[in-house]
């Protein structure tokens, strides 16, 4: 059977299979129990033989997906077997329909696992999981190549069981990959504080996640990574929540400072402006948008002070102004006053 062209470079080359099909096998004509391959012994020998290689042959198609790929096939390859009867022949001819198409079958879904393994795989790449559990993602690569191996070799089934452990072990990577990115953000954000009880426990559950993944118990690495990234977006939540109530203080006690010396009258546009933002801040803390509240509030708390300055700057523009002109008024009132004692002496 003709495989899947692979490149060399890992990335392409690992042509994997994944979980098996769960669409049931119905019951072939003649057959004592659903879900057995045992046939009634009073048929002859012959019979039987042929009715067990169509069931094994039906099998294999669909834990392989082939009425998804080869749909009006598949139809007439289950019209074939209904209809087979007695007859050896006619079972052999159904059981050949059915692997034909599990051979045509196998190349399409061979590449639409290694399609769901790749996204994992080079989405994790390129965000630096592989720089940051060097040993963990080498784990989950040699998996891969183990199923391709299998794959290779023909043994289906088993490298379908393989790629499946390989393609959870990349799940799991991406999320104990995320949780310690959110780690590390509310490290830098200082927002341990806020929350330190799940911070702390969030740590421990996500070392367990770990130590489950190296001891293949893939099912409790997934459980603790899940909890580990839930406890630390907690954590992260909160600090952030906290985070934007305390710039809408400080936004608001620069919005009252600016009111004091009546910013919204002497610079109303600017104060405005700032007004609008801020307001746009508390929206968005009302929606729990916390970053977004936070950021709006550290706009509208600039703003603020400038419109302050602004404020002041008119304002004490205005007063050298008025202390010109009083300046300008006494120099004048000064030269009246001394042309008035002129003219007084004058007319002595």
């Amino acid at each position: 059977m003709k495989k899947l062209p692979f490149f060399a470079s890992f990335i392409v080359t690992v042509a994997v299979l994944s979980c098996a099909s769960t669409a049931p096998t119905p019951t072939p004509p003649a057959q004592q129990a659903e879900g057995s391959t045992a046939f009634d012994e009073t048929l002859p020998e012959e019979l039987r033989a042929a009715m067990a290689r169509a069931a094994e042959a039906r099998k294999r198609a669909v834990d392989f997906e082939s009425p998804s790929y080869f749909p009006s096939d598949w139809e007439a390859a289950e019209a074939q077997y209904a209809q087979a009867g007695q007859v050896p022949s006619a079972y052999d001819a159904a059981a050949d329909a059915y692997d034909s198409l599990f051979k045509l079958a196998i190349p399409l879904y061979a590449q639409a696992r290694e399609d769901e393994i790749m996204a994992l795989r080079n989405n994790l790449v390129a965000a630096g999981a592989r720089n940051y559990f060097p040993e963990p993602f080498s784990h989950a690569d040699r998996t891969a190549l183990t199923a391709l191996d299998q794959y290779e070799a023909d043994d289906y089934y088993a490298a379908r069981d393989t790629a499946a452990q390989a393609l959870k072990m990349y799940q799991i990577l991406t999320t104990a990959y995320d949780a310690w990115l959110v780690q590390h953000e509310i490290e830098e954000r200082e927002f341990i504080s806020y929350d330190p009880d799940n911070f702390e426990r969030a740590g421990e559950i996500l070392s367990d996640a770990i130590d489950a993944y190296g001891a293949g118990d893939y099912a409790s690495a997934q459980n603790n990574a899940d909890e580990a990234q839930l406890r630390y977006n907690l954590v992260l939540s909160t600090g952030w929540a906290a985070y934007a109530a305390l710039r809408s203080s400080m936004a608001e006690a620069e919005r009252q400072a600016a009111l004091d010396i009546k910013a919204n009258i002497a610079v109303k546009d600017l104060f405005s402006e700032a007004d609008t933002t801020y307001k746009t801040g508390e929206d968005a803390f009302t929606s729990k948008e916390y970053p977004e509240a936070a950021r709006q509030f550290i706009n509208s708390e600039a703003l603020f002070i400038m419109a302050s300055a602004s404020a002041s700057e008119k304002r004490h523009t205005a007063v050298e102004i008025m202390r010109e002109a009083n300046r300008k008024i006494e120099e004048s009132d000064e030269t009246a006053r001394q042309a008035e004692i002129i003219l007084e002496g004058g007319a002595e």
